[in-house]
């Protein structure tokens, strides 16, 4: 990771600065780029080197603008099978679409080389700004999006160092809320089921937050992580090893609400009452959450606005508004108080 978040901005490097330091002719360079296989070993070894070091991003639109930006916003999302990045991906997509912009959508599959790999793809395109997920990106992306001038915002996440723009919440805060909860309902003897922070690292924050909080109130939370990705089953299974090593645990916080689901699931079938045995919170306010025996306590984050104000922070930047009030945005959570707590 870099040691400076802070953009540098700088001239686009082209083609020819490629050229000089392989040592070749930029039209080796070209057909490196776009037919590799048809270049030596060699020179391709010399030109890939030169294309990392320079951190050259070929441009796709060339010759097919007028202009040196396209009317692209490419976004990055760690998947898009979750409702709640659907949602600000939706909003987002009405909002930017009003102002003559059209968005290119990848999905990182919460892989930091898949996501190195699509900001090269998308930079390539010339966007006229770019939208990421969070604050946890490889060095080498940073690097280029430190090089690059085109306006950015990091959305879903709030109150560490940011390349740019910042539109989102803190999920630490998030975490310490819950815990507030608990505690205030007598809760001290608690866990925290989440899929792999290695996958989410949102969920590991909202980890950290909790975990301090009820340590703050003289608590303790025992944690278990799933194998991979949010499985009800699994969750379910990870509840009843939980509590034959220890019976104490009255209160369970589950990083996102599928797992909460999987949780619920596995003291019904062993005739826990809910919350008399064991408090359940979730996060995320689901559709199903109002409608679980008993109805589900969560965390709403705000994903539409964060669609919202992502819009608005980069149409500002493009002159298509007005200027933007700030430029980092904490939009905060609500909590949603339900009778499984």
């Amino acid at each position: 990771m870099a040691t400076s978040r802070q953009r540098r901005g700088s001239q686009r490097v082209t083609m020819g600065d490629v050229a000089r330091i392989a040592g070749v002719s930029p039209s080796t360079v070209s057909l490196y780029l776009r037919r590799p296989d048809e270049v030596s070993e060699q020179r391709g070894q010399r030109i890939r080197a030169a294309v990392d070091r320079l951190g050259y991003l070929p441009n796709t639109m060339a010759g097919g603008l007028a202009s040196s930006r396209s009317r692209i916003i490419g976004v990055l999302v760690p998947t898009i099978s979750n409702s709640f990045f659907a949602a600000t991906l939706d909003t987002l997509e009405k909002r930017l679409r009003e102002a003559g912009y059209q968005l290119l959508i990848g999905n990182t599959e919460f892989d930091e080389a898949r996501e190195e790999e699509l900001v090269r793809s998308m930079m390539s395109w010339s966007p006229a700004g770019l939208v990421m997920t969070g604050f946890r990106h490889g060095r080498r992306t940073v690097s280029m999006l430190l090089d690059s001038d085109i306006p950015l915002v990091e959305m879903w996440d709030y109150g560490q160092p940011a390349l740019d723009m910042v539109a989102g919440f803190s999920h630490y805060a998030t975490g310490q809320l819950i815990a507030r909860h608990l505690l205030e309902r007598g809760y001290r003897d608690t866990a925290f089921i989440s899929p792999r922070f290695s996958r989410d690292v949102r969920a590991g924050e909202r980890y950290r937050g909790f975990r301090e909080g009820i340590e703050q109130g003289r608590g303790r939370v025992t944690m278990r992580e799933l194998s991979g990705a949010t499985d009800t089953a699994e969750a379910g299974t990870l509840l009843s090893e939980l509590m034959a090593e220890r019976p104490s645990i009255s209160a369970v916080f589950c990083a996102n609400d599928m797992v909460a689901l999987g949780v619920m699931f596995e003291c019904q079938r062993r005739g826990w009452e809910i919350p008399e045995r064991l408090a359940v919170a979730g996060f995320g306010n689901l559709e199903f959450t109002p409608n679980t025996v008993p109805p589900l306590t969560t965390v709403e984050p705000p994903k539409y606005e964060i669609g919202q104000q992502v819009a608005e922070l980069l149409l500002a930047r493009l002159g298509k508004s007005g200027e933007a009030e700030a430029h980092q945005v904490d939009l905060g959570v609500h909590l949603i108080t339900r009778e499984s707590t």
